[in-house]
Parts: structure tokens; C-alpha cells; sequence
């Protein structure tokens, strides 16, 4: 059957599409836990005395924990399973943002001096939150995963672009969330997180009634393919005729020796440390610039809507330019969006710092949206491993595991940069960063052309 005829599922039956739309639902549920707790932050830092730095430790903490468990995420789900790992991650996820808004709201003392909320941050805040970011780091690259297994190769770039509009709708649900319970008052702040935890379990709950996982048939080609990718050369089939499972060092090795992992990695770390330092800071920037919860949540759902609004045109234009034409439309992008970035402080008044705000995340937004997602499963389908779908998983986690190391390592910069030297200085940090996101991805351009001519 010819490319042109096939539709973007394998499996041409319901399954296959319920499995999209309703992953699509799942996923946001861990972006509205996040940002939910984003946009409590200026509560914290006014009512509970809790420094920028303090703030930005336990974000980092959280990033740091995150990059550790989408390393090694995707081998998980390969070991035991996409569906049950993921079914792991939304029950301890809920459970954990239940537990942060009980102990921090009910259980422990408000602090009343930034002594004390280090103190109070390091006993019940930072334990549950890292702990947090671990497990909700196990889902991510298994939902590529079990993606990989329902879409046409041929349509898989495609699909999943626009499948990742998943990242900001649930970024717009946890502050609206977020929003209405700030509206009733500061105190009230724990109520975000037991929304947070109420929308998760309804997540768990449609993702095991609804989402069956579908095998991809694939051809004997594609399993030699997947069998050299994985496991290596022919030396690796044991005496008894078998090929003997990789270690853990052998599939890293593999993995990082595909081309094109190591450029998006370091690029999507650098662009990471942009998109999380604005999803986690913008709302407490916005509050302290022009003292309104109202103000803060809504600049951060314009840069939500300005990342739906460039994915869906970065999605547009590759499908009209044709070919492989990712990285050429992903390095124009970052390039145009280092301006309205950097002009963030400079804007004078509420209007003009949203309309910043709106393109910094249109340009800037696609490419550290969609690599971990598109480019693994695009890096997946070169080494021929499109097939297995967990392999995709295995490159997505490590790719988006850089993203995360550079998301720890932007919260922590932030905190201490905006305490020592002003926010100037940050959006200054965060367009030169966007700038060395583009620069990583020459050689990948390179290799494409070589490619594509």
C-alpha cells in the first residue's frame, strides 16, 4: 500500500484513535499539576516567607529528579510495560500532590521568616516534590511510546506534533485552576494541589478503561533493523541460537551513537532552561512587576496559547515545505524568537511585556516542545527500531532527560541571577541560551541536507 493511501493509524479501528484523544486528555493532567503549583508560588514567597532562592532550589530539585527518572523511564516501560508504568505514575503522582497540600497547608507551622521556610521546605516541601517530579517522569516517554505504536511511521512526525499542544493546554488548566482558587483567597492555596491530585485520578481512571495498547505489525526487514539497533551485530546471539537481551550500557551506547541524539539533547537542554525558567517564574515575575495574581496567570496562559498557536504553524509549515524539513523551520524559529524574549523587561507596560511574552513562546516554544517527541520518534524510524515503539520511548526519555537537566539547571540560575543582579539580567541569560539551542542543531541541519539531496 503506497504512503498516499494509508490514514495516520496502523490499526484502522477505533482503538487506535481513542488511544490518541484520550492520551491527549491523560498527559495534561501532569501539566496542570505542575503549572498549578507554579502559579502558588508568589503565595509562597508572600505568606510563607519563602525566598527567590528557596524557590528556586526546589524547582531545580524537582527538574533534577525529573531528568533522572525520564533516563531511565522509557527502559522501564520496555521492561515491564508502557500501560503499567504509566498506571504507576498517575496513582503516585495524585497520591504525592494530595500529600503536599495536606502537610504544607494543614499539617506544618506557616513559616513567618525565610529561617523557618527553609526549615519547613526542607522536612515536608522538598522531599514530596522531588519525589514528585520522579514519578511523574515515568510517563512521558512512555506515552510516546505507546503512540509509536498506533501511528503510521509515515505519519508520525505529524501526529505527534500536534499530539505535544498536549504540554500547554494542561499548563491553561492548572492555572485556571489555580486562578479561581487564588481568587477565594491565599489561604486557599492547597486546594490547588487537591484539584491537581481529583483531575489526575480522573485521568488514571480513563486511561485504564479506554487506552488497550496496539502492536505494529512490522516486516522482517524492520526486525533486523530493530535487532542491530538494540542488540548489536551478530556476535551478540548466544550458543543456544537466541539473541541474548542488551545491558544497560550496551542500549545507552546504542542509543547515543544514533545521529542526531546527541545535538537535539544538548539543544533541547538549552532551550529547556528557557520555556521551564517562564512556565515556573513567569506568574511570581508578573505578580512582583505589577502586583496582581490576576495579571500573572493571565500572561502565563498567553505564553501557553502563543506554544499551541507555534506548534500548530511549525506542524503547517513542515507539511507544506515536505521531505524531512524539521530542523531548518526549528532553527529559523529560535533565531527570531531571541528578540522578544530579551525585550520581556524592557516593555514598559502590561500590554506590550504580553506581547513579548506571547511571541518569545510562539518561536521559542515549538522546538523545545517537540523534540523529545518528534525528533525521537523521527531518530527512531531512521534506525529502523519505529516498529518496537519502545525504543522510541527509550530515545524520547533520554532527549527529554537533557531538557530536564537543563530545566533544573535554568531554576537555579534564575533564582540566584534575579536575587544578585535583577531580571534583566535572566531574560538577557534566557535569549542567550535560546541562541546556543539553535547553534547545537548545525550539524543535524548538515546531516539532513546530506540526506534530503
Amino acid at each position: 500500500m503506497s504512503v498516499e493511501s494509508r490514514t495516520p493509524f496502523s490499526a484502522r479501528d477505533r482503538t487506535s484513535w481513542v488511544t490518541v484523544f484520550v492520551t491527549f486528555i491523560n498527559f495534561s493532567a501532569f501539566h496542570a499539576v505542575r503549572e498549578g503549583y507554579a502559579a502558588s508560588k508568589s503565595v509562597m514567597a508572600s505568606s510563607m516567607k519563602y525566598p527567590t532562592v528557596l524557590l528556586g532550589v526546589i524547582d531545580a530539585a524537582f527538574c533534577i529528579a525529573y531528568a533522572i527518572g525520564l533516563f531511565f523511564s522509557g527502559l522501564i516501560g520496555k521492561k515491564y510495560g508502557v500501560k503499567k508504568v504509566i498506571m504507576v505514575s498517575f496513582a503516585s503522582t495524585a497520591s504525592l500532590s494530595l500529600a503536599f497540600g495536606v502537610l504544607n497547608g494543614y499539617v506544618f507551622t506557616t513559616p513567618t521568616t525565610p529561617t523557618q521556610a527553609w526549615e519547613t521546605a526542607l522536612v515536608s516541601h522538598l522531599p514530596i516534590w522531588v519525589l514528585s517530579g520522579f514519578v511523574q517522569s515515568l510517563a512521558y516517554p512512555n506515552f510516546i511510546a505507546l503512540l509509536s505504536d498506533v501511528i503510521e511511521p509515515s505519519f508520525c512526525g505529524i501526529v505527534i506534533s500536534i499530539w505535544a499542544i498536549v504540554s500547554p493546554v494542561g499548563d491553561i488548566i492548572g492555572l485556571e485552576a489555580a486562578k479561581k482558587v487564588l481568587q477565594s483567597g491565599d489561604e486557599h492555596w492547597p486546594y490547588i494541589m487537591f484539584l491537581a491530585a481529583a483531575f489526575m485520578m480522573f485521568n488514571f481512571s480513563l486511561f485504564v478503561i479506554f487506552v488497550v495498547p496496539v502492536k505494529v505489525n512490522i516486516d522482517s526487514s524492520e526486525e533486523e533493523g530493530v535487532q542491530q539497533a538494540l542488540l548489536g551485530n551478530e556476535n551478540d546471539v548466544e550458543s543456544s541460537g537466541t539473541r541474548r537481551s542488551p545491558t544497560l550500557k550496551e542500549l545507552m551506547w546504542n542509543v547515543w551513537n544514533i545521529p542526531g541524539v546527541i545535538d537535539f539533547a544538548l539543544s533541547v537542554m538549552c532551550l529547556k532552561v528557557v520555556v521551564t525558567s517562564v512556565l515556573f517564574w513567569l506568574p511570581y515575575y508578573m505578580d512582583k512587576r505589577f502586583d496582581s495574581h490576576g495579571s500573572s496567570i493571565l500572561s502565563t496562559q498567553v505564553f501557553d496559547v502563543s506554544l499551541i498557536v507555534g506548534m500548530i504553524l511549525t506542524a503547517a509549515v513542515h507539511r507544506a515545505m515536505g521531505q524531512n524539513r524539521w530542523v531548518p523551520i526549528f532553527m529559523t524559529s529560535l533565531f527570531i524568537g531571541i528578540i522578544p524574549i530579551a525585550l520581556v523587561p524592557l516593555a514598559t507596560t502590561l500590554h506590550w511585556t504580553v506581547v513579548c511574552i506571547f511571541f518569545s513562546g510562539a518561536f521559542i516554544g515549538p522546538s523545545s516542545a517537540l523534540f523529545a517527541s518528534v525528533m525521537g520518534a523521527e531518530i527512531g524510524k531512521r534506525a529502523q527500531t519505529f516498529g518496537t515503539g519502545n525504543i522510541v520511548g527509550v530515545i524520547s526519555g533520554f532527549i527529554d532527560s537533557s531538557g530536564a537537566v537543563g530545566s533544573g539547571l535554568g531554576q537555579l540560575l534564575v533564582g540566584f541571577v534575579a536575587s544578585s543582579a535583577g531580571w534583566t539580567v535572566v531574560f538577557e541569560m534566557l535569549a542567550a541560551f535560546t541562541a546556543l539551542g539553535a547553534l547545537c542543531l548545525i550539524r543535524v541541519r548538515k546531516l539532513e541536507n546530506e540526506r534530503n539531496d
